[in-house]
């Protein structure tokens, strides 16, 4: 079955503010950049076709980098509605369904992401959620139907809502590397202390020494 994983991102420069407790601006520049490297080096490694989305010149440029086509997101019309017209431009290229990812999931592998694509099409579609189980963190379904995106707060409970809503039964995944993003302070010294344990390539490293 075609697949066409999407990843949304916020500017790599303004992204992720929140962190500036423990990050400077070009250290959450470099976080962002790397975070959308390793997503795009996970769906490249499983040979998925993928879109970006984002209205940032520098993501587009990673994403020209892995040889991953890009979408620009119009700000007048917002989130919601790129990932819409991104749904229907994969579906005409092709795609029978979507895989909907943000770039801030530094724990996911390829794994996670064949178990989540095979249980959605066994179910109809599959959403997985964050630790506290508000945000949505992963969703696939059909390419190119009526689904509505609901991204932004209580997402998780919101997309599940519009699932019935149009018929389309969904399954929740629950999985650790899928629920882990990097919102907080917190969250990015849980990183590092995963990553100080943990072989393999460092995406914190030399970061956060505020």
């Amino acid at each position: 079955m075609s697949v066409t994983a999407i990843i949304p991102v916020r500017s790599l420069t303004d992204g992720k503010t929140r962190l500036a407790p423990v990050l400077e601006t070009i250290e959450r520049y470099t976080l962002n950049a790397r975070f959308l490297s390793h997503i795009l080096g996970v769906t490249s490694a499983l040979s998925i076709r993928t879109m970006v989305v984002s209205r940032c010149e520098e993501a587009r440029k990673i994403a020209q980098d892995f040889g991953v086509k890009s979408l620009f997101e119009n700000t007048s019309d917002g989130l919601n509605s790129a990932l819409y017209r991104a749904s229907m431009v994969a579906r005409a290229r092709g795609a029978a369904r979507i895989l909907v990812l943000p770039a801030d999931l530094p724990l996911v592998r390829g794994d996670d992401l064949n178990s989540l694509i095979l249980r959605a099409g066994r179910a109809g579609s599959a959403i997985a959620p964050d630790r506290l189980r508000k945000g949505t963190n992963a969703l696939c379904l059909p390419a190119g139907n009526s689904f509505r995106f609901r991204f932004g707060m209580g997402s998780f409970f919101l997309h599940q809502k519009e699932a019935r809503k149009i018929g389309l039964d969904m399954v929740v995944i629950r999985s650790a590397s899928l629920a882990f993003d990097v919102d907080s302070p917190s969250d990015f010294c849980q990183l590092q202390s995963i990553e100080r344990d943990s072989p393999g390539r460092k995406l914190t490293k030399g970061l956060g020494q505020k």
